[in-house]
């Protein structure tokens, strides 16, 4: 079965003791800001079952920030959105790989508070949440362009300059 994607903090999603505050069951409100909605919607990247494409999203996802640091993200099961009542559709991405956002991209669709502290709850208890450190952020990002699959036109200005003294310097 394919997973879902989702950057996030990884420091917000530390699995820690129990609040005292929290009611069981309950999740902490911090991992919350990481699943902020557009329209109802969050943006999702579907990740292959043997993840063969894990590291072109990331690369993609990499070179759409302002600069470069590490990267942290979620993995979840697909599934589990059946079992909290949420739909899943195919849209385009914004990122400079077309086939990111033509192949991977998703929107977690009509989304309610309830739906998102569901998903947050998943992600917190069966979800994998790994980081990407900074040397292999560069790393993948220039190996994506050096293949042609990020278009380095549409890099950010402070990502495509890190890229371009790290060529210079491996010169």
């Amino acid at each position: 079965m394919p997973f879902l994607l989702r950057a996030i903090r990884k420091n917000r999603w530390y699995e820690k003791p129990a609040e005292p505050f929290l009611a069981s069951g309950d999740v902490p409100a911090d991992p919350l800001a990481d699943l902020r909605t557009d329209g109802n919607c969050l943006s999702v990247f579907c990740i292959d079952e043997d993840k063969a494409n894990l590291e072109r999203v990331l690369a993609a996802y990499a070179s759409n920030r302002d600069i470069i640091a590490n990267l942290d993200y979620a993995l979840i099961d697909a599934q589990l959105l059946e079992k909290i009542g949420i739909t899943c559709i195919k849209t385009v991405g914004q990122l400079p790989d077309q086939a990111v956002n033509n192949s991977w991209h998703r929107d977690l669709t009509g989304l309610s508070g309830l739906n998102l502290v569901a998903l947050a709850k998943e992600i917190l208890t069966k979800g994998e949440k790994l980081r990407v450190s900074q040397p292999r952020v560069v790393e993948l990002i220039r190996t994506a362009v050096d293949s042609g699959h990020l278009d380095a036109n549409r890099i950010t200005p402070g990502i495509r300059e890190k890229i371009k003294a790290g060529k210079a310097e491996a010169s």
